[in-house]
C-alpha cells in the first residue's frame, strides 16, 4: 500500500500535465480558428467594398463557406448581419455534379454502362436509354455515349443558351429566337419537360459537331442525362435524386423544383438581383422547369460544401474508385486550358475539383482540393449585367474564383 501511495502524487501530477497540455492545444486551436475566421471575414468585406467602388449601386453581397483541417468557417458581407450557412440560393449549374453523381451511382450498381450509346438497351431490359421516338432523334444519335454527355463532348445543341438559327428548315415559329424565352413570354409558369427540350433539338436538326470529337458545354445534353436517370431508375429525376443522393448524404436544406409554378425559394434566402444599365430587378422568383438536371438546385452553403467534400473524398454515395478513375478523370476543354471537365465536374488549376453556377440573380463557385482537404463554396446574389456577359465573367473571376484562391491561401498559411 505504501508503494501505491508513494507513486500516487506522481500519477496525479502526470495527469495534470496532460490536461494542461490538452487545454493549451485547445486554446491554441481556438486562437487559430478565431484568427482564420477574422481573416476570411476581412477578405469578403474588403473584396465587396472594392467591387462597390467600381459599381456603387451593386445590390448583391458575398457569402463563403470553408471546410478545412484547420476548422469550418462561414463568412458573409452585404447580406445582413444575421445570415448563416443555412441561407438558401440558386446553385444553378452546380446541379450537374448531382446529376453526374446519380448517373455514376447507377453505373456503380451495374444498372447502366457509361460507354454505351444512348440508343443501346438498358441492362436487363429491352428498353433503350432514351425513347425511340422522334423527340430523341437528335443528330449523331447512335454515336452519342453517356460518357460523352457527362463530359459535354456529345455535340448536343444547347437551346437554353443559344438561339435557334434562322437557317433551320421547315415551319419553326421560334427561328432566330431563344426557345425558352419564346415559350415563357405568353406563359411564365409553363412547365418544360425533357421530351420537349430535346425535341426542339431533334426537330431543328441542330448539333455542334459529331459526338466525341470536341467540347461544347450543353445544358440540353444534361437534360438527356436526366431522362436516362428516369428510364433506368423508373423514378422521376427529382425523386431519384432526393432518395439516393440528397437525403443519404445528409443534405437537409436542398431541393430541386420541377414545376413551372414552383418559383419560390425556401426561407431563409438571399434575394437575387440583376443590375442593368439604369436599374436593378429582383429576380428571386424563377421558373426552373427548363433547367431540371442541369441547373435546378436550390441549396445552402452548408449543404453544398458538405455534398462536395463527402462526395469527392469517397465518403458519399460513390466508391473512391468510381470517383478517382471516372468522375475526376477530366479532359481539357481546349489546348490552352490548364484545367478541364470530368463527369459533371470541373478542374480548376491549383484550386481543385468542383463546378460553378450562373442563373439570373445568382453566381456561385464550389471547389474541393483532395491534396489539402480544402473545400470552399462561395456565391453572390446579383448579376452585374451592365456590360452583358463581360461583367458577368468579371464577377465570376474576380468576386468568386479569385477569392476562393485567396481563401485557400489564408487557410494553408496556418
Amino acid at each position: 500500500m505504501k508503494t501505491i501511495s508513494m507513486f500516487r502524487p506522481f500519477v496525479v501530477m502526470a495527469v495534470l500535465l496532460i490536461l494542461a497540455g490538452s487545454c493549451k492545444k485547445n486554446d491554441d486551436s481556438e486562437i487559430v480558428q478565431t484568427d482564420l475566421q477574422d481573416k476570411l471575414q476581412d477578405l469578403v468585406n474588403t473584396e465587396l467594398a472594392a467591387y462597390k467602388v467600381k459599381y456603387p449601386d451593386y445590390p448583391g453581397g458575398l457569402a463563403m463557406k470553408v471546410i478545412s483541417k484547420q476548422g469550418t468557417f462561414f463568412v458573409s458581407a452585404g447580406m445582413g448581419t444575421t445570415i448563416t450557412g443555412d441561407i438558401h440560393f440558386r446553385a444553378a449549374s452546380n446541379t450537374k455534379t448531382f446529376t453526374a453523381a446519380a448517373i455514376l451511382l447507377l453505373y456503380q450498381q451495374g444498372k447502366l454502362h457509361i460507354d454505351q450509346s444512348i440508343t443501346d438497351t438498358i441492362p436487363g431490359t429491352s428498353e433503350t436509354y432514351v425513347p425511340n421516338t422522334a423527340a430523341y432523334n437528335i443528330p449523331y444519335k447512335s454515336s452519342v455515349t453517356i460518357r460523352d454527355l457527362l463530359h459535354h463532348r456529345a455535340g448536343v445543341y444547347d437551346i437554353s443558351n443559344d438561339h435557334i438559327p434562322d437557317t433551320v428548315s421547315g415551319q419553326v415559329p421560334y427561328k432566330g429566337k431563344n426557345y425558352l424565352e419564346y415559350i415563357l413570354a405568353p406563359d411564365p409558369e409553363h412547365t418544360f419537360t425533357f421530351d420537349e427540350l430535346v425535341g426542339v433539338v431533334a426537330k431543328c436538326r441542330l448539333s455542334y459537331f459529331p459526338a466525341g470529337t470536341s467540347y461544347h458545354y450543353s445544358n440540353t445534353g444534361y437534360s438527356i442525362l436526366g431522362k436516362i436517370i428516369e428510364r433506368v431508375s423508373k423514378k422521376s429525376y427529382q425523386q431519384y435524386l432526393m432518395e439516393n443522393i440528397i437525403i443519404p448524404m445528409g443534405l437537409q436544406n436542398s431541393t430541386m423544383p420541377v414545376l413551372g409554378s414552383d418559383r419560390q425559394i425556401p426561407a431563409p434566402f438571399a434575394s437575387g438581383y440583376v443590375l442593368l444599365k439604369d436599374s436593378q430587378i429582383n429576380v428571386t422568383q424563377s421558373n426552373m422547369s427548363a433547367n431540371v438536371a442541369e441547373s435546378t438546385l436550390i441549396t445552402t452553403p452548408n449543404d453544398l460544401s458538405l455534398f462536395l467534400r463527402k462526395l469527392l473524398s469517397g465518403q458519399g454515395v460513390l466508391k473512391p474508385q468510381i470517383i478517382n478513375t471516372v468522375m475526376l478523370n477530366y479532359l481539357r476543354t481546349s489546348n490552352n486550358s490548364a484545367g478541364g471537365y470530368g463527369c459533371g465536374i470541373t478542374y480548376t488549376n491549383n484550386l481543385g475539383f468542383g463546378h460553378n453556377g450562373a442563373h439570373e440573380g445568382y453566381l456561385s463557385q464550389m471547389a474541393y482540393d483532395p491534396l489539402t482537404d480544402f473545400t470552399v463554396v462561395m456565391f453572390t446574389n446579383s448579376w452585374n449585367f451592365r456590360g452583358g456577359m463581360t461583367t458577368i465573367i468579371e464577377q465570376l473571376n474576380n468576386l468568386l474564383v479569385n477569392n476562393c484562391y485567396k481563401a485557400k491561401s489564408i487557410i494553408n498559411s496556418n
